[in-house]
């Protein structure tokens, strides 16, 4: 398996997939074109098996060059618990080795602590309904704690 940059071509399947998970009352146009704002701010990556079939998906986003968010993680059924999510998620963030990444994770912390991520302190939890979460060295996690937190994405 290899993570690479999506192609524009595989974006229906990459929305397709993560409409499964989080439609949250819209169509799946309206999904995609609330997807669709994010891609003037990052990139779409895939793991991808060897016949380049999509086993996972992610969105890396840039806040600044320090700063990325990696959003809309969506791991295909049949390869969750198989370090799909993992393999994914370690080698998108080794696109930018000094730089920050922050997440908002909806199914709690441990997942993402085994990557180095932290919970950030409650005071700067904009959503009730994820967790925001930063992986960086202490000091950009500092520099991070001076700014205004990017919203859930």
């Amino acid at each position: 398996m290899k993570v690479r940059e999506a192609t524009e071509q595989e974006y229906e399947k990459i929305y397709r997939q993560g409409y499964r998970e989080w439609a949250k009352g819209r169509s799946l146009q309206q999904y995609i074109t609330d997807n669709q704002k994010e891609e003037t701010l990052g990139k779409r990556y895939v793991l991808v098996d060897d016949e380049e079939d999509i086993i996972a998906s992610l969105m890396l986003l840039e806040f600044k060059p320090s700063l990325f968010g990696i959003g809309s993680i969506v791991v295909e059924p049949e390869f969750r618990g198989k370090g799909a999510g993992a393999q994914l998620i370690k080698e998108s963030m080794k696109l930018h080795p000094d730089a920050a990444f922050m997440l908002y994770s909806e199914i709690g912390t441990a997942y993402y602590e085994r990557f180095g991520f932290r919970e950030l302190p409650e005071s700067y939890q904009g959503s009730v309904q994820a967790i925001c979460m930063v992986r960086a060295d202490e000091e950009l996690y500092t520099q991070i704690l001076k700014e205004t937190i990017p919203s859930y994405f």
